[in-house]
C-alpha cells in the first residue's frame, strides 16, 4: 500500500479559511474516472510534484491538490453534496448546514485534544488538509470503500474508516451527530498514528481508548460471561492471529473480543506514560511489538497477556504468520 503523509498541523494560512482554489490544469489527467468516481493515481501526483513543483509553498500546493479532488468528487457524486472547508479539514456532504458546521467544529476539537492527550504517540505530519467524506446512502459508501479492499481501522464494519492510502482521507455514513462523534474519534486516532509502523493491535487499542476519553463512549465492561468468553476463545493459534491483525477481521465473537484485549492491553501499558511513549516509537507490525516490549518494559507480550488470559502459550512468534502479512507496511 503506497502511502504518504501529506498533512501538517499547520494546514490553512489564511485563519478565515477562504477557500482559495487554483485549478491545477496537470492534475486531471491524473485523476483518471473509475466506477464513476474521480481515482487519483497518488504516486504519480507525489512524483509530478516532486519533480515539477519544488519551488512552491508545498503545503499550500497539497491542499490546492485535495480542494481540486473534492471539487471533482462533488461534481460526479449524486445528491446535491457540497464543501466545507475549516483551518485543517475540507468536508463534503450533503447534511444540512447545522451538522456539517458542527461535524466540522468536532473534527477540530478532536484532533487538538488528541495531539494534547497522546502527546509523544500522535503527531500531525505532512502537507495537506483532512479530507472527510460523509457519504448520504449506504450503496455509495460501499461502492466508495470497496475500490480499497480490506482496510485497518474499520467501526462497527459499516459506519467509517480512515483509508490510509495515498491522500489519506476519512469516510463515514451519514448519521446524527451522536453515532458520527465515536467514529470520528476513533479514526483520527488512526490517521494521528498513520506515521508509526505499529501492530494493529495497539493502533486499535489505542483508537478504542481515544474515542473514550474524547467522547465519554465508555468500552464495553468485562463482566464475568465476557471474561469467561475470553479464557475459552484465545489459544495459542488464535493469540498469534491477534499479534498479526488478522483476529481484528475475524467474522465472529474473536473481532469484538479482540478489540476489547487490545485496549485492556493498551490501558495497562500506558500507566507509565513516558515508557509507553518509547514503545508505542519502537513497536513494529512485523513482530507484533514484540522487542519493543521487552526492550522497553523487560517483558514479552506473551507475560503480559498471562495477567489477564492466564498460562498459555500467548507470545508473539511471527515466523507462523502468513505470509501475505509479512509485507513492507
Amino acid at each position: 500500500m503506497f502511502s504518504i503523509p501529506w498533512r501538517k498541523s499547520k494546514a490553512a494560512t489564511d485563519k478565515n479559511v477562504i477557500d482559495d482554489t487554483v485549478k491545477l490544469d496537470w492534475l486531471e489527467r491524473l485523476m483518471p474516472m473509475d466506477s464513476k468516481l474521480p481515482r487519483p493515481d497518488w504516486e504519480l501526483i507525489h512524483d509530478f510534484v516532486e519533480e515539477n513543483q519544488g519551488d512552491q509553498d508545498l503545503n499550500q500546493l497539497w491542499c490546492n491538490i485535495a480542494r481540486n479532488w473534492v471539487d471533482l468528487l462533488v461534481e460526479h457524486l449524486p445528491h446535491d453534496y457540497t464543501k466545507i472547508e475549516t483551518e485543517n479539514f475540507i468536508l463534503i456532504s450533503n447534511d444540512n448546514d447545522r451538522y456539517n458546521k458542527s461535524l466540522s467544529m468536532f473534527l477540530e476539537r478532536c484532533r487538538k485534544r488528541l495531539l494534547v492527550i497522546a502527546k509523544g504517540v500522535c503527531a500531525d505530519d505532512g502537507f495537506g488538509k483532512y479530507v472527510v467524506i460523509v457519504f448520504s446512502d449506504l450503496d455509495s459508501y460501499y461502492d466508495y470503500i470497496s475500490y480499497y479492499g480490506p482496510q485497518e481501522g474499520t467501526y462497527g464494519l459499516t459506519s467509517g474508516m480512515y483509508l490510509n492510502y495515498g491522500y489519506g482521507h476519512f469516510v463515514f455514513q451519514q448519521g446524527d451527530l451522536d453515532m458520527a462523534e465515536p467514529i470520528a474519534a476513533h479514526e483520527m486516532t488512526h490517521a494521528l498514528l498513520a506515521h508509526l509502523p505499529i501492530p494493529t493491535w495497539l493502533n486499535e487499542g489505542m483508537a478504542v481508548n481515544m474515542e473514550a476519553m474524547i467522547t465519554g463512549a465508555a468500552p464495553q465492561r468485562l463482566n464475568k460471561s465476557l471474561f469467561e468468553l475470553h479464557q475459552s476463545f484465545w489459544d495459542s493459534d488464535k493469540i498469534q492471529e491477534f499479534w498479526s491483525g488478522e483476529s481484528f477481521s475475524r467474522p465472529d465473537d474473536g473481532q469484538n473480543l479482540s478489540y476489547q484485549l487490545a485496549q485492556i492491553l493498551v490501558t495497562n501499558l500506558s500507566k507509565n506514560y513516558d515508557a509507553f511513549i518509547l514503545f508505542a516509537n519502537k513497536a513494529d507490525w512485523a513482530d507484533g511489538g514484540e522487542n519493543a516490549a521487552e526492550e522497553i518494559y523487560g517483558l514479552s507480550l506473551g507475560d503480559m497477556v498471562t495477567n489477564f488470559l492466564g498460562e498459555g502459550d500467548w507470545r508473539p512468534e511471527a515466523s507462523s504468520w502468513p505470509s501475505e502479512n509479512m509485507v513492507d507496511g
